[in-house]
């Protein structure tokens, strides 16, 4: 039988599911997941630097970092005529730790129901 905790519990981790699945989606990707490997061995790249590093073309690379953008994972910074990107995963990390807390609690709560 659920609580009224687990009930609110439940629709707070179903609503911060929502928010997390544009990183899921980011990091879902083999392509996207190098991406973010290279930004980690870098402070920032801009997309010639990272097409260099790919084999992927430069539309393709393109495609992935505004993915990778909308997810809020990558910082992009104007120099002149190019566009460089690093790691922003601060937010988006905090996120992940919010939904598995709630999840966490979640499962806690039914074991000690169980008892």
């Amino acid at each position: 039988m659920e609580t009224p905790d687990t009930t609110q519990l439940e629709t707070i981790v179903h609503r911060q599911l929502r928010e997390c699945s544009p990183i899921f989606l980011a990091l879902a990707d083999p392509v996207r997941q190098d991406i973010i490997m290279m930004l980690t061995k870098h402070d920032s790249l801009n997309v010639a630097q990272i097409v260099e590093r790919s084999p992927m073309s430069r539309s393709a690379i393109s495609h992935h970092l505004k993915i990778l953008k909308q997810a809020k994972l990558l910082h992009a910074t104007k120099v002149a005529t190019e566009i460089f990107y690093s790691l922003d995963i601060e937010g988006p990390v905090l996120q992940l730790k919010d939904f598995l807390a709630t999840t966490d609690r979640i499962i806690e709560m039914k074991s000690e129901g169980a008892e």
